[in-house]
């Protein structure tokens, strides 16, 4: 027995350092699941949405004009000074003189009221529009969480891949040293040996300190960029992320978006959907203004009690103190002459109309030029990948070249050095030719709105 109880203490202490290894050891996530990531947890995103639970709730506030409103009102009062009438003396004292008058208290110390009242909308032209303009509102607060999900969706894209370039560029950078730190050793053997030059030696570590230098720079330069898409996910800075895709899978021809271009729908743009959502919000602010024209039919209902004395005592003495009333009705109004004003907000519409109106065509030509842009920034981007990459293989296959002639004594410590800059210099140029095309391939699929 004791023995089983020491076993289950011993698991109940390890059993939380096991959970924290799981937690540490984060599984490598797709583009697809950081973008799903940040849909979820992006700190804009979640604002832009309540923005759109704000909508929903004034869809409600318009909907409530049209329901009963019941009120429900009670007071009571102390008179500390009644008001007085002037009468004539003879209503006082019949054997008065009637040419003169008196003052008399008109009213009681005391006074108290309770009402029930109900009123109901039987008639608003402007209501009905509005009604409908609350859900073009509402509507018009989703498209914007849309737009706001295509920006998040592109930082993500951009960050990603960034990610990966440098985490490649890293890989080809630990590479490179460990293997002029190779050749510094190999040359090092020769001078002690003296088959090499004190000068061929330093000649290597300068260039060995500088790509030391520059690994370290990189490493510094990944953390920012995977800090940098943590951010843009919303998850916390010093939360595990792996990345588990590969940028050599990415296809960058332009001829898979050939087609795409060539029948693309304005309305694939949620810049282009959210003008025309405001185009529609002005044409109803337009209606609804015409709407004023007609009258406003209300129905009334109210039932209430009243009460008035001198004494307190008797104030809330409710079987005979507080005498009933009612009334039922309807309530009629009509807006004949509003001084212009309506009329002026009608024309404000129609030119709002009208401007929404040149937006759209300028966004339709601005979207056109994107596009044309765009496809031609991937061409131009791809083509020069494609030579930077040839240029990356012809540079390495020189220095392979030279660095057997260094090790057989037929190349000089500076020949080696030179290739081994001119090969960096080409994988610098090949990585920032790829950066390049992957930027222009995320903007042409934004552009034809199918980045998201």
């Amino acid at each position: 027995m004791l023995n089983k109880i020491r076993f289950f203490c011993a698991m109940a202490l390890l059993m939380p350092l096991s959970l924290l290894g799981q937690e540490e050891s984060a599984n490598p996530m797709s583009l697809e699941e950081c973008v799903n990531y940040a849909l979820e947890n992006n700190r804009n995103l979640k604002t832009t949405r309540l923005e759109e639970a704000i909508a929903e709730t004034q869809v409600g506030e318009t909907r409530s004009m049209g329901l009963p409103q019941v009120k429900f009102q009670t007071g009571v009062n102390y008179n500390y000074e009644v008001q007085k009438a002037f009468l004539p003396e003879t209503f006082v004292n019949p054997q008065g003189d009637p040419e003169n008058s008196v003052a008399a208290p008109f009213g009681v110390d005391y006074d108290g009221n309770a009402n029930f009242s109900v009123s109901q909308l039987l008639f608003d032209g402007s209501y009905f529009v509005g009604l409908q303009a609350a859900k073009t509102l509402r509507e018009l607060r989703q498209k914007e969480s849309n737009q706001s999900e295509v920006e998040t969706v592109e930082a993500i894209t951009k960050a990603y891949y960034l990610v990966l370039i440098s985490q490649e560029r890293l890989e080809l950078l630990d590479a490179n040293q460990e293997q002029l730190q190779r050749v510094l050793n190999e040359t090092r053997a020769l001078y002690e040996n003296g088959f090499a030059e004190k000068i061929d030696v330093d000649r290597i570590t300068v260039n060995y300190n500088n790509i030391q230098t520059e690994n370290s720079k990189a490493k510094r330069n990944f953390n920012v960029s995977m800090n940098m898409l943590k951010f843009q996910m919303g998850m916390a800075l010093n939360s595990p992320l792996e990345l588990s895709g590969n940028i050599s899978t990415l296809n960058l021809e332009v001829g898979e978006y050939l087609n795409k271009s060539e029948n693309f729908d304005y309305r694939e743009r949620v810049e282009y959907s959210v003008l025309q959502t405001n185009q529609d919000l002005a044409n109803l602010d337009l209606r609804n203004n015409k709407a004023t024209l007609l009258p406003k039919l209300y129905a009334n209902a109210n039932y209430g009690w009243n009460t008035g004395t001198n004494r307190t005592s008797e104030l809330f003495q409710f079987n005979d103190r507080w005498l009933s009333f009612g009334a039922i009705g309807l309530s009629f109004q009509w807006d004949l002459f509003t001084g212009l004003n309506r009329s002026s907000k009608m024309e404000k519409n129609r030119i709002q109309i009208e401007q929404i109106e040149i937006q759209k065509e300028q966004l339709q030509s601005s979207i056109n030029m994107e596009i044309t842009q765009a496809e031609n920034d991937l061409k131009s981007a791809k083509e020069s990948l494609d030579v930077q990459k040839q240029n990356m293989e012809l540079a390495l296959s020189v220095y392979k070249q030279v660095e057997t002639k260094y090790k057989n004594g037929m190349a000089s410590s500076r020949e080696l050095l030179d290739a081994e800059t001119a090969k960096k210099e080409a994988e610098t140029n090949y990585y920032g030719s790829l950066y390049d095309a992957v930027i222009a391939k995320i903007e042409l699929e934004k552009a034809l709105g199918i980045l998201y």
